[in-house]
């Protein structure tokens, strides 16, 4: 990243401190002619104005269902956010949820947050210390370990970003399921493995949802119409 050799403001110094975020592209799948179909609908309709902010009320939904369904865990879909990929999603939370000078757990790869918390100022610590605003996990964080930290998290005021974007194995639990902890979890999950390019994400439940969707819709708006169609599509074939 090419930054100007002085920088006086302080936002221009903490992203003259960001790694390179450029990531090869990745490869798009196929897509069913169903999903396709969907798109073209949603153009032939005229679907492309703004949606509703959180997004399309049917988006929102399915997300609100399919995490009932898979984990028993209740959302309701005005706790629901449609983002453009985790990506949005993640920065959000980490900007909002975390405090200068404090720290965020992260006990797996903290790769995806590291930029974000840069320009919070905060710091990523992969042990229990003092300063601790949240604790960011994914299903691949070995389970025993995240027990163990939901554990100490009823204890604490900790926020808890549960990550289902770009996870490698089945999600065995979901941190809501422990009714002392559901007020502070948020639920990020994407279809950009499925649905490359088409920036599509989600953000759900916790008693900061509506701020959160603030968050967003101060950085982009809404997400395409066109896309969300797309992506519901894609989610009611895939069950």
């Amino acid at each position: 990243m090419n930054t100007p050799k002085s920088l006086a403001r302080p936002l221009a110094q903490r992203v003259a401190g960001l790694a390179d975020p450029r990531q090869p592209a990745a490869a798009t799948p196929d897509l069913p002619a169903s999903v396709i179909e969907a798109a073209t609908s949603a153009l032939d309709r005229g679907e492309t104005h703004y949606t509703d902010r959180p997004g399309i009320p049917e988006f929102r939904a399915w997300v609100a269902d399919h995490l009932r369904e898979r984990f028993n865990v209740s959302v309701d879909p005005a706790e629901v956010t449609i983002t453009c990929g985790s990506t949005e999603a993640r920065y959000v939370c980490m900007t909002l949820l975390a405090e200068a000078g404090g720290s965020v757990l992260c006990p797996g790869d903290s790769g995806p947050i590291r930029g974000a918390l840069h320009l919070v100022g905060a710091s990523v610590v992969d042990s229990i210390q003092d300063g601790i605003s949240l604790l960011y996990i994914t299903p691949d964080v070995y389970r025993e370990t995240s027990v163990e930290l939901l554990q100490r998290a009823e204890e604490t005021d900790w926020w808890i970003v549960y990550d289902l974007s770009f996870a490698k194995t089945d999600p065995p639990f979901h941190p809501a399921q422990n009714p002392k902890l559901a007020s502070r979890v948020i639920t990020i999950n994407s279809l950009s493995d499925q649905l490359a390019g088409w920036r599509l994400g989600w953000m759900a439940g916790s008693e900061m949802a509506l701020r959160l969707r603030a968050g967003k819709q101060a950085i982009t708006i809404c997400t395409t119409a066109v896309s969300q169609w797309a992506g519901l599509e894609w989610l009611r074939s895939a069950e």
